[in-house]
């Protein structure tokens, strides 16, 4: 699989040859052989060749044959998860590869799905593979695979590419991160800076209105006094008719020979009456029949006394709450 648009090297390595072909839109447009002897000679070759095609390409995709590469068919292996294979087989690989002194890349893949499971496994030298990847560096390409023929599905690509390839990503996921974090820190500058300047303008706008607010709201308090105000001279004015109209009444009501010294009213309608008449009973009775006055009787005993040769009687009579409240406590 080509990861680029521009033109591509495809390599194919042998046992002592290289074989390469630009391919571009699916077309061969060049190629070339060499050969090489050990891996020191094989990332020199690589260089060669790459410098030869006409146009500069950007990646390179290799295939090895076999040999260099050893291919082997598995059986009898773990039903494991098929990312956790090629880990089981390289932990294996003196069992199923020959090692010739060196240490192997490999690399696995189920094949089918049928039972028993079978595996489709490559090995291959790893300085031959390391080789490989530093000719595509000093070349200036980027090595998209290092995959055996017919095991397009397999990668071999050294351990030390795929360490520097997992540096690469963990940079990139970090620089995002960094990214991330700023573009996020900034949304969030921006965002307190909007509403600064919103509580600003919205302090700014209350404090033109304060004003106009408060003049509206000591308009309210005056309305209030002045309704309260007029409330309380309708209510004085009422009282006032109310106690002319009850002190007529108790006035019309006495007789000639009552005589009244003290008159206390309360709006609530009780009082008491302080006075002196022949019979204070009578008083009582009349005051009573007026329906003027309510509950009225005498707030204590009557005190008998002689003016001008006759007998009087000094009273004291309650009325309204007074007289119940009285009555309630004798």
């Amino acid at each position: 699989m080509m990861l680029f648009g521009g033109p591509n090297l495809r390599l194919r390595v042998g046992r002592s040859t290289l074989r390469a072909e630009v391919v571009e839109r699916g077309e061969v447009t060049w190629a070339g052989e060499s050969v090489y002897t050990n891996a020191a000679d094989l990332a020199d070759a690589i260089g060669r060749l790459a410098s030869e095609p006409p146009r500069a390409c950007r990646g390179i995709c290799v295939l090895l044959d076999r040999p260099p590469a050893q291919f082997r068919t598995l059986n009898d292996l773990p039903p494991v998860k098929p990312r956790h294979l090629g880990t089981l087989v390289a932990q294996q690989a003196g069992r199923y590869f020959r090692k010739n002194g060196q240490p192997l890349v490999t690399d696995a893949a189920w094949i089918g799905k049928g039972a028993p499971r079978m595996a489709w496994a490559a090995g291959v030298e790893e300085p031959l593979v390391e080789a490989i990847a530093a000719g595509a560096r000093a070349a200036g390409l980027w090595l998209e695979t290092i995959a055996p023929m017919d095991g397009a599905k397999l990668s071999l690509l050294p351990r030390s590419e795929r360490e520097r390839r997992d540096r690469a990503a963990r940079k990139r996921t970090g620089r995002l991160a960094v990214t991330a974090c700023a573009v996020w820190l900034v949304a969030a500058a921006l965002f307190v800076g909007r509403l600064v300047r919103e509580r600003r303008a919205v302090e700014s706008e209350l404090a033109v209105l304060q004003k106009p607010l408060a003049a509206v709201l000591d308009a309210r308090r005056e309305l209030r006094d002045a309704e309260a105000t007029l409330n309380a001279m309708a209510a004085a004015e009422l009282q006032r008719g109310r106690s002319l109209v009850v002190l007529a009444t108790v006035t019309d009501a006495l007789s000639d020979s009552s005589v009244l010294t003290s008159f206390a009213w309360n709006g609530d309608g009780s009082g008491v009456l302080l006075g002196g008449a022949r019979r204070a009973t009578d008083v009582v009775a009349r005051l009573d029949r007026t329906g003027a006055l309510e509950a009225v009787r005498l707030g204590g005993p009557v005190v008998r006394d002689q003016v001008a040769g006759r007998g009087w009687e000094r009273f004291s009579i309650l009325f309204g709450q007074e007289a119940r409240a009285k009555g309630g406590g004798s």
